[in-house]
Formats: C-alpha cells, structure tokens, sequence
C-alpha cells in the first residue's frame, strides 16, 4: 500500500494503530524494561546533544527512533505465544511474498528503491526455509526458489549476507541436525566456494543471466562489476565513505563524535553497525556495546533451552536485522532491530517467571506431602 500511496504514511498509521490496539487490549500495562530501556536510550541522546556540540540531526533522529523503532520495541514487549507467532509469520510471509510478486509482475519495482524490494522479500524467503517441512512442500520450495531468485536478480547485494547468516545459524546451532549432515553441508559449501570463486562459475553465471536470459538489471550489473573489478569499484561509493569513517573515529577514538555526525557531514548513515559504534561513541562505546550484548546472548541461550522454535523464529529476525546493519542503514532507525531486541528481552522474562513459578509450585507441593505446609 505504500508503494501504491508513493507514501510512508500508512506504515506509520498501521503502526499506531497495533500500539494502541496492544495498549486497550493489555490494559495500559507496559513492562519495566521498556521504561528503563526507554529511560535509558533517551539519557544517551540527550548527552550526545549537549556534549557533542548541540547538534539538530541528533534530535531529528530521536524523532525518528521513537516512531519507527521504539514503537516496535514497545510492540515486542507485549505476552505472546509461540504457537500463534508461528502461525502469523507464515501467513503474513506468504501475504507479503505475493504483494512483493505482483509488484514485480505489475512493472512497479521502479517506484521503490531496489535494496527495499530485497530487504522486504529477505523474511519471506527465511520463514519459508524454517518451514519447509510443515505444509506444501513444493510450495514451500516454489516460494524459497523464486524468492531467492527475485532477491539475486532484482534486490540487492546486502539481503544474501542475511540469508548467510540464517543459513549459518540453522546449520550449526539446529540441534535437529545430525553431525554428518553438518558435514557434508561444510564440504558442499567448500566445493561451491571453489567453484565460484576460484573457478569463475559465478561470472559464469552472471554473464548467462544478464546477456543471455537478458536480464540486466541494476543488481546483476553491480554484482558482475564486484567480480570483474573488485568490491571497491561496486561499493556505489562506499569506500569512499568507509575512508572518511575511518578519519572520524581516529579524530575521537576514545568517546566518538556524537549520533548523527555523519548525517550532518554527509547526509548519510555510517553503512554498518560496528562502525556507527565507533564513530559515535568511540572504543567506550564498544565496551558499553559489548557488557549490553553478553546478557543479550545469554538471554537467547536460555530461550533456545526453554523454546528451541521461538529461537529459530529470532534468528530470522536477527538475521534480517543484523544482516542489513552490516552492510547498509542506521543503528537507531531499523525496526525489526528493536523487535528482536525487544522480544528477545520480554521472552527471557516469560521464561524465568515460568520457571519460578514452576518451583514454587513443586515446593509448595513438597511442603503438603511432608505435613510442613507454609
């Protein structure tokens, strides 16, 4: 509908809309994480104001941290269970796999920029692989296929470092994955590797799809130009940027240049999350970023013990997320980052209140046996 309206407008409405659906439908009752996160977030904004020369970009992109993502992250804090979340992403992959199809069908991919088709066809393309055992297994592989191929040929380069990193995680955390087929996954991904790379079987391929097939679109160009010419010359000018990057951090390496410098400098985002980190807050702020991710990681520890499908439905959002902020947008200002972060937080919760409750239980059960009831 955005793309049709040529307007983001009805995404922020939607969006407003669920908040305020959740908020009637839990009573106003908001977990304390996300005052505190909000609390939080809103304190460091606020020093990057004052204590990096008063910029407005800063306040701008707080704007827009609260309406794009912290409304998201507000979202993900509210209970749910596995079971209808499973259900929903599969419905809502399969909505958004058709709307993304007719838009293709339709001639209208030039109304939005080729890195958003792609990003927008990444979910699809990950729920579709991490259900390809339930339901219509030819539909589920007619979809996998021809989403991966509307991605390689008219998405960006960015959506196959999300797919990787999906992939990766299936591969060696799955525990339903037996150790040989772990194997021989590595070996056929050796052998492609050297076919592709070392073979040439990858121009090969771009050349058969771009002149033969007549395929010649922005992204194939870019990743024959990658191949042909190196990742410098296909960077769409982000080794350029990248460079410039690097001078920011080494004038401030120790607390950064503030959030949104390179905004006001260049009116662009840093392109990738480990950089934005040290740009902005310097090698104080990888120590911070770092102390944050290491009960984030075990957060998600405990859902993979407690939930193993609720862990696999996270891992296409962090791969979506993450796979993204690698390689292109802002840190503050991608949503389904806050959602990941969001619901991970609130099912660590869920998840300890359970096992609390369950033990409590047990031995209040214990205490009416032995007489020693309390």
């Amino acid at each position: 509908m955005a793309i049709l309206l040529h307007s983001q407008v009805v995404i922020a409405v939607a969006t407003i809309i669920t908040v305020v659906l959740l908020l009637v439908a839990f009573q106003f009752q908001i977990r304390k994480y996300v005052f505190v996160t909000f609390a939080a977030i809103s304190l460091l904004f606020l020093f990057s104001y004052l204590f990096y020369d008063s910029r407005d970009i800063t306040l701008f992109i707080f704007g827009e941290f609260l309406l794009k993502s912290f409304s998201l992250f507000l979202i993900g804090s509210f209970p749910f269970a596995t079971n209808s979340l499973k259900k929903y992403f599969f419905l809502f992959s399969n909505i958004n796999f058709v709307a993304l199809l007719f838009i293709l069908l339709s001639g209208q991919i030039e109304a939005i920029d080729y890195m958003r088709f792609g990003y927008a066809l990444l979910p699809t393309l990950l729920v579709s692989l991490y259900l390809f055992k339930e339901g219509h297994k030819i539909l589920n592989a007619t979809i996998i296929l021809s989403s991966f191929l509307m991605i390689f040929i008219y998405g960006s380069r960015g959506p196959l470092v999300g797919m990787i990193l999906f992939f990766l995680i299936l591969l060696f955390i799955n525990k339903k994955i037996k150790i040989h087929i772990k194997v021989i996954a590595l070996l056929g991904m050796g052998i492609g590797f050297v076919y592709l790379f070392l073979m040439n079987g990858l121009i090969r391929i771009l050349n058969f799809i771009y002149f033969d097939l007549g395929f010649e679109t922005y992204s194939i160009e870019k990743l024959r130009m990658m191949v042909l010419n190196g990742l410098a010359e296909s960077s769409s000018g982000r080794d350029v940027l990248y460079q410039r990057f690097i001078g920011l951090f080494i004038d401030s390496p120790v607390v950064g240049n503030g959030i949104g410098v390179t905004n006001e400098l260049w009116g662009v985002t840093p392109h990738n999350l480990f950089l934005q980190i040290l740009i902005e807050f310097g090698i104080v702020g990888v120590f911070v970023s770092i102390f944050c991710a290491i009960p984030f990681f075990y957060f998600l520890l405990k859902i993979r013990s407690a939930d193993y499908e609720l862990f696999l439905m996270f891992s296409i959002l962090f791969s979506v997320s993450i796979g993204r902020l690698l390689v292109s947008s802002d840190l503050w200002l991608r949503p389904e980052f806050w959602l990941f972060i969001s619901m991970t937080i609130n099912s660590y919760l869920l998840i300890k209140n359970q096992s609390k409750k369950k033990v409590a239980f047990e031995e209040g059960k214990y205490s009416v046996i032995t007489g020693d009831h309390h």
